[in-house]
């Protein structure tokens, strides 16, 4: 991409708007490292501890539902404010939660926070980067829940070190002592506060998005951030496609997509969200640690291994910034697929085998490689490309429910299944999902690389 004035300020409120991610990397990791304290603290059985993790997720469902329509009501801009706030509140009342019950409320508030971002993040970067940019553009996202990820690690790692080292240390704070020693899965939640409110005040120099402006009226203020953007040429050719869509969108609402007219997009967005998670990615993110447990780790050792999970994924997420408009979103979904696949049937036969330790760690990385620069960052670009202009944010909504309800799925049954199953057979069932997905990606998913949204959209409007 060459750089100029334009692509400077285009790149500069994408990884804004992208630091959504962070937010979801590191929610989606801290449990990871509060499972056992909090297993043990609260007596959970496997179906409540399954619970205390998918409820997050079930939060997630209804807060992406939801945030398309105060997208579309109140602007892209607004729900990515108002995501943030959610998000802070979670994370100082889970730190500070006095049962079960108010860890699980709060838990559920930051799902909720988590499912807007994670809905209007990628649909605002869509909807200001240029076509030849935009796969870069959103897969940003998923490069930013890396560093979350990575980030949440770390500061996991970090805490369970210092509660380590205190733990017969008389001489802290009553209140610190309990909160970041006794207690330190406290101090891990609490800890998300900080990217929380850091998030919160970079999102007031966002614009919001021409489209959305365009669609509302305001079509003064759009064409001045199309300028901003794309230079006054480009920008007045982009305001006639808009306009020219927005007509012909006239009489679209939402329940015409599980109409023939135009359930192709939304049945391709279900099907790409439903095996991005049906792999076995929640198993892998939520559960990382105590499945290295069961492979012979102790908890800083798991906590230790599930760090080198943070950094391939990191590392993996930069492949997809790098091929995702080069190569395509099939031809890169496929690979990675197929990759995931293997792996998965590899950590299945570890296990079978009685194999422990740092194979187990290899074969979980490999899929985690191939999963982050496909599957995780693919479902993103797709859904925030597909639908109408006019409907997009709703329509974001409710494909990407099943990107939530796959994964509390995932991540409700995972310890009920490893307490009743073989450890290997669960690994082979995600590999069994990675099989019927192949055939899908190749003979049923469109490739949509290099369309402008408003030529994708008169694709399916007119197929």
């Amino acid at each position: 991409m060459k750089l100029n004035k334009q692509t400077a300020y285009l790149w500069f409120i994408c990884i804004i708007a992208g630091a959504g991610g962070i937010l979801f990397g590191y929610d989606a990791i801290v449990v990871s490292g509060t499972n056992s304290q909090v297993k043990e603290l609260f007596s959970f059985s496997p179906f409540q501890q399954g619970f205390y993790v998918s409820c997050v997720l079930l939060g997630c469902g209804l807060g992406s539902f939801i945030a398309g329509f105060i997208a579309d009501a109140m602007g892209r801009k607004s729900l990515v404010v108002l995501a943030s706030v959610m998000i802070f509140i979670s994370a100082v009342w889970s730190g500070l939660a006095a049962n079960a019950t108010h860890l699980i409320l709060a838990r559920m508030i930051g799902g909720i926070g988590i499912g807007a971002a994670t809905m209007v993040c990628p649909l605002y970067i869509s909807e200001v980067a240029p076509e030849e940019h935009r796969g870069r553009m959103v897969t940003l996202y998923q490069f930013t829940i890396t560093i979350g990820l990575l980030a949440c690690v770390l500061v996991n790692w970090g805490i369970y070190y210092y509660a380590e080292i205190n733990q017969n240390n008389e001489m802290l704070p009553r209140f610190w002592k309990w909160f970041a020693v006794d207690q330190n899965w406290r101090i891990m939640f609490s800890a998300e506060a900080v990217p929380g409110i850091l998030f919160l005040i970079c999102t007031a120099v966002l614009p919001e998005t021409p489209r959305w402006l365009s669609k509302n009226g305001q079509k003064e203020k759009a064409f001045k951030v199309l300028t901003r953007i794309n230079g006054a040429e480009r920008a007045a050719e982009i305001e006639a496609e808009i306009e020219a869509t927005l007509i012909d969108e006239s009489n679209i609402r939402l329940r015409d997509l599980f109409t023939p007219r135009l359930r192709r997009p939304l049945i391709y967005s279900a099907l790409i969200c439903f095996f991005a998670e049906a792999c076995g990615a929640a198993a892998m993110f939520y559960f990382g640690p105590d499945i290295l447990e069961a492979a012979g780790f102790g908890l800083g050792g798991a906590l230790g291994g599930f760090g080198t999970i943070a950094v391939v994924n990191f590392f993996a997420s930069m492949a997809a910034l790098k091929f995702m408009d080069s190569w395509g979103r099939k031809k890169l979904l496929f690979i990675g697929s197929a990759g995931a696949m293997i792996s998965q049937v590899v950590v299945g036969t570890l296990f079978l085998m009685g194999n422990t330790g740092w194979p187990i760690v290899i074969a979980v990385n490999a899929f985690i490689a191939f999963f982050s620069c496909s599957l995780g960052p693919v479902k993103f670009v797709f859904i925030s490309e597909v639908f109408p202009n006019r409907i997009r944010g709703k329509a974001i909504s409710v494909a990407s429910l099943s990107i939530w309800l796959s994964s509390a799925l995932v991540a409700q049954l995972f310890p009920v299944m490893r307490a009743n199953i073989p450890t290997a057979a669960i690994f082979y069932i995600f590999a069994f999902m990675l099989l019927i997905y192949l055939p899908v990606i190749h003979f049923v998913l469109p490739e949509t690389k290099g369309k402008s949204i408003e030529e994708l959209e008169r694709t399916f409007l007119q197929a």
